[in-house]
């Protein structure tokens, strides 16, 4: 069997298995969800997904490292690296509407009573932020602390203000947040005049 056909099943399988997931936390909450009820729900044989995965986590894991690198990738396309004010407010616009688009999977983060899954999620959204700000430094941007230093504080002030405002089930708007954001992170906690 050649190696793109291959490819190409590997793809539809994992498609599969994540539309199962997100389908299954419409009514259950993640940890109800048993590896079972994804393949059954997906039609793909248990043994299949252990080839590919080593349980429900790992999988989860897998499902979040796409949709934020899916996520950094548009955003690295769109990013204006000339203007560093416009870049920050695309940054965090762009976190925030991530955060919008996929409020249940970090709901289901949030909640869950395996912590690991919340610490792999930091962990890779320190990891493409890092990859963003190193981007940016290669475009001309400068930082007065070094970018693994950055994207560690930004990351996790992020993941904390993500946390809240899941668990608070947003009482801001997302253009609320972004301005308070840009207010503590452009304007060092002064008023941003419009």
């Amino acid at each position: 069997m050649s190696e793109k056909k291959e490819d190409l099943r590997i793809r539809r399988t994992h498609k599969l298995l994540c539309e199962a997931m997100f389908s299954l936390l419409e009514t259950q909450s993640f940890d109800e969800i048993s590896v079972v009820n994804i393949c059954d729900k997906a039609m793909v044989h248990r043994a299949t997904f252990y080839k590919h995965f080593k349980d429900k986590y790992e999988f989860m894991e897998y499902v979040t490292k796409v949709k934020l690198r899916d996520f950094y990738a548009q955003s690295k396309k769109l990013a204006d690296f000339s203007d560093k004010e416009k870049l920050y407010r695309a940054m965090i616009d762009n976190i925030l509407i991530f955060i919008e688009e996929n409020k249940r999977m970090l709901q289901i983060a949030a909640a869950s009573s395996n912590n690991n899954f919340f610490d792999s999620l930091h962990r890779i959204i320190y990891e493409e932020l890092h990859s963003f700000l190193t981007s940016s430094q290669k475009n001309g941007e400068t930082y007065r602390a070094p970018v693994d230093i950055f994207a560690k504080f930004l990351t996790g002030g992020f993941m904390s203000l993500v946390r809240w405002w899941l668990e608070d089930d947003n009482t801001y708007t997302r253009e609320e947040m972004a301005k308070h954001i840009e207010c503590m992170l452009i304007s060092g906690g002064k008023e941003i005049s419009e």
